[in-house]
């Protein structure tokens, strides 16, 4: 009767990718929490007229960077692993032959999308500045969001 059991339960699905990439959200973080009760506790303080708004300006600050740091380690995770799957497919096309690789075409295209990406990375910085009321903040919530796995 015992074998029954355990063979009639039936197994469970495996996970979609969102529910992978969201196995450990960054809403579980302690700061995470911490700072979004410290915000909350800052607008509503704001609202009321009892205090000025920086409470509430340096934890939005706080929670945008952390969510910034968070999503760039998981488009790190994901880029990197893309990246060498492609290499890996360049190298195995070219040894079998089907393909002819142009290093210097290909060293010239790296170098003029590396140029592009720094410079859209700048305009994202300023533009991110610009939301963004306090550096620090932003900063340390960036740093310990990247640390979040």
């Amino acid at each position: 009767m015992v074998e029954e059991d355990a063979c009639s339960a039936a197994p469970s699905p495996a996970p979609s990718g969102w529910e992978a990439m969201l196995a450990d959200p960054p809403w579980a973080g302690r700061s995470f929490l911490a700072v979004s009760v410290a915000t909350i506790g800052g607008l509503a303080s704001w609202i009321g007229n009892y205090t000025s708004s920086t409470v509430a300006q340096l934890g939005g600050s706080y929670l945008g960077g952390y969510l910034i740091g968070w999503a760039f380690r998981r488009f790190l995770r994901m880029a990197a692993i893309m990246v060498g799957i492609g290499l890996a497919l360049i190298g195995a096309m070219k040894t079998t032959g089907w393909v002819d690789v142009d290093w210097n075409a290909v060293e010239a295209q790296v170098s003029q999308t590396v140029q592009w990406l720094h410079g859209e990375a700048q305009g994202l910085k300023n533009l991110l500045a610009g939301f963004l009321p306090s550096a620090g903040a932003a900063g340390a919530g960036s740093f310990f969001g990247f640390r979040k796995k």
